[in-house]
């Protein structure tokens, strides 16, 4: 077992969960009283509470993960994104119960999860440290806004915005600058997201790397490049950018950008704790998540 997760210590247990559905009530629900016979306090944010009829666990969502000793997401992998993008800077660990749809991230299903949750907290589980990114975007080499990411970080163009010529570097050396439709910086846990739909290849999650994914470049002999994650990927917006360009982080927080910026993204200084079951491989999920057969 990985350091960043002794169950042994854990006495408070911090929850988001997805808006108010049938099974996230229901999972929620049996999740709390289960915790509650183990004498293991659990917080959950205050903007949910009151709608699961909970208000008394209600805790901002700050202060639920600086006072929770597990962080864990109900839902589906949107919810596990956020959730480790809160936990990991305080080095907390996440666990994923899958409620949502595909499910490649969030570790326990929904089916057995009472039974799934003891193995975890009896110590049987598996623990990952997942690499993370932090994109800063920079004008004038001033930096106005950090974000980070679990899964990639996006500059791409709206839906009314014409093919932009991004001006690529990596440590400082020229790679591209051809028209697209924007770029993808992915870590490996993300390399099986967008990225893998642009063209780009699923990688390890264990592995740390930059996967850098032009999307829908206009060029036949544009490629990805998988890079180190010791190294810098800049991508200048040039001049006359005009609007219509945005980063985002995860498909979930981001800005519009403006012409002259430039987004720098390099491995985040902290990495994302993902706990999970056991016998759960990323190999087993290539082959059942992705329908990639394969069983011997």
């Amino acid at each position: 077992m990985s350091t960043g997760f002794d169950p042994a210590s854990i006495r408070c247990v911090g929850i988001l969960a997805l808006a108010q559905r049938g099974r996230v009530a229901e999972a929620l629900h049996d999740v709390v009283k289960w915790f509650a016979a183990r004498d293991i306090a659990v917080l959950l944010a205050e903007e949910h509470a009151a709608e699961f009829g909970l208000p008394e666990l209600a805790a901002p969502r700050a202060e639920l993960a600086a006072r929770a000793d597990l962080l864990m997401s109900l839902g589906g992998d949107g919810t596990l994104l956020g959730t480790a993008r809160l936990a990991a800077p305080l080095g907390k660990p996440v666990l994923g119960v899958n409620l949502g749809g595909f499910g490649f991230l969030a570790a326990l299903p929904q089916e057995g999860l009472l039974g799934h949750l003891a193995e975890v907290m009896a110590g049987r589980g598996r623990v990952q440290s997942r690499m993370m990114l932090q994109a800063s975007v920079l004008q004038r080499a001033k930096p106005v806004a950090t974000f980070l990411a679990l899964n990639d970080i996006v500059v791409a163009r709206g839906a009314l915005s014409r093919l932009s010529r991004l001006h690529t570097r990596i440590s400082g050396e020229p790679v591209s600058d051809f028209p697209a439709d924007g770029m993808i910086v992915a870590t490996p846990t993300g390399s099986t997201g967008y990225a893998l739909s642009a063209g780009g290849p699923a990688v390890d999650p264990e592995m740390r790397a930059l996967i850098v994914t032009p999307i829908c470049p206009h060029t036949l002999s544009a490629r990805t490049i998988v890079v180190p994650a010791g190294r810098t990927v800049a991508i200048e917006l040039p001049e006359a950018a005009g609007e219509g360009l945005y980063l985002t982080a995860d498909g979930q927080e981001g800005m519009s950008l403006q012409a002259a910026e430039c987004v720098e993204v390099t491995e985040a200084p902290f990495s994302a704790c993902l706990v999970g079951l056991a016998g759960d491989s990323f190999y087993c999920k290539l082959r059942e998540k992705l329908g990639w057969g394969g069983t011997r």
